[in-house]
């Protein structure tokens, strides 16, 4: 959607743009038809952007772009897409991706979550990721016994394919346990919290890429 937007330019003068104006409220989110309010001015000889501030008829909430390579032979300027959304690193282990692509997505969006202080759901986020983390790594161990493991709790999949394997066991019993915590109205381990409940997901995470990395290592050993 393009709008003409009109830049002072000196003394009584101006330039006006044919401008491009983003459709979307970055406050409501609705598609709207923007009202131009007011504009920076514009010197060609030292400024490389100009802005104009718009108001959403919507929600009535303000909301400034910012545009660049001003050309007013042609009327035109190029608008700067901002990003208003959190910047989230994830920091999870090599190759994990290859035993659960749903836990490395989950997980990211639980870590958004976090970002924006949802902590009343970033949690039993968490929680989710786990389950499709041990219930993937389990079908990659037990691949006969897939249907199984997809509908039997996540509890019983833990004691009964993990045995073999304690230590993940162990990281994996104790996600769950505090990944429930999350889930519930009362919390049973009350010494315990958010953090703790990602250290031993990642832990178990880790061991899981550790394995996958050796049983590729037994591969091309056999080979």
């Amino acid at each position: 959607m393009k709008q003409a937007i009109s830049f002072s330019t000196g003394y009584n003068s101006s330039v006006t743009l044919n401008l491009d104006v983003p459709k979307t409220c970055i406050h409501c989110h609705k598609d709207v038809g923007f009202i131009a309010k007011s504009s920076t001015s514009y010197n060609s000889q030292t400024d490389e952007s100009v802005a104009a501030t718009f108001l959403c008829p919507s929600c009535e909430q303000y909301s400034v772009y910012e545009y660049i390579k001003v050309n007013t032979r042609y009327k035109t300027a190029e608008l700067v897409n901002y990003s208003y959304t959190k910047n989230v690193t994830t920091n999870l282990p090599n190759n994990i991706e290859k035993v659960s692509a749903d836990f490395v997505k989950i997980y990211n969006q639980s870590q958004t979550a976090e970002a924006y202080n949802l902590m009343d759901i970033c949690g039993v986020a968490y929680r989710k990721a786990a389950e499709f983390l041990i219930k993937d790594y389990a079908i990659r161990k037990f691949p006969e016994d897939e249907e199984t493991i997809k509908k039997d709790a996540l509890g019983q999949i833990i004691s009964k394919k993990l045995d073999a394997f304690p230590k993940i066991q162990n990281l994996a019993k104790a996600t769950a346990w505090l990944g429930n915590d999350e889930t519930h109205y009362v919390r049973k381990h009350t010494d315990k919290d958010l953090a703790d409940l990602k250290a031993f997901l990642l832990a178990a995470a880790t061991f899981i890429a550790a394995d996958y990395d050796a049983d590729e290592a037994l591969n091309f050993i056999n080979k």
